[in-house]
């Protein structure tokens, strides 16, 4: 018990004796779903695989880095984002006379979200590497869409049956002064811990958000703008 008094003794006297300013970041994000986004029920007897393009993720947001003890810093955030992922799959079936039928077809799905991570950053002369929770609201309905032997299916939104996900991101990003800041570009890893399921009676798993991002960021003191 008092190793762990000291421990928060001395992260508070830390951030009490905190000297910089606490920086304003903006970030755009571009994401690579098929670089993790895991799919439930896929038929396994069939060959399916992630299609790329529909796995392509948009995002946006603003942050700020409190820093404290020289290197370290607490970063809380507000993210958006336009997630999407997606497969196709393919299989042939021997027919009597008629030789192999091919059949193929896609599915994909696409929500709107706003994430919210709190993360703890720690910045090594030009590099700054993050890690940390986040909470992730799904925004509207999940919209699918789909294609049997390439013609279109109509699907209707749904809600999902998790209203709050929550996930792990970690990221590394290497800084240069731009103008009045600093241009931050890198990447970062978002991890959600819980699969997008269909609010319906079934209550079915769909897919589970992963991606790979490529992170373009700027970096302000907040006493730019005069605050």
């Amino acid at each position: 018990m008092k190793k762990i008094l000291t421990l928060i003794a001395v992260s508070v006297a830390s951030i009490a004796l905190a000297v910089a300013d606490p920086i304003i970041v903006g970030h755009g994000y571009f994401g690579f779903g098929a670089l993790g986004t895991t799919f439930e029920n896929l038929d396994s007897n069939s060959s399916v695989f992630k299609a790329f393009g529909k796995n392509l993720d948009f995002g946006g947001g603003l942050a700020v880095n409190i820093p404290f003890g020289g290197y370290f810093g607490i970063q809380p955030g507000v993210d958006f984002y336009v997630n999407n992922a997606g497969y196709a799959g393919e299989s042939s079936t021997a027919v009597p006379i008629l030789g192999t039928l091919a059949t193929s077809w896609e599915q994909s799905y696409s929500y709107l979200s706003l994430d919210i991570p709190v993360l703890f950053t720690v910045k090594l002369d030009k590099w700054n590497f993050a890690i940390g929770p986040y909470v992730s609201i799904p925004l509207g309905n999940v919209t699918p869409s789909g294609s049997y032997n390439d013609t279109s299916l109509d699907e209707d939104p749904f809600k999902t049956q998790t209203p709050v996900n929550f996930g792990l991101t970690a990221g590394v990003g290497y800084e240069q002064r731009l103008g009045m800041g600093r241009l931050v570009y890198g990447a970062r890893y978002l991890l959600d811990f819980l699969p997008i399921t269909a609010d319906d009676s079934n209550k079915t798993n769909i897919f589970t958000r992963r991606a790979l991002f490529i992170d373009i960021g700027y970096k302000l003191p907040l006493s730019f703008f005069g605050l």
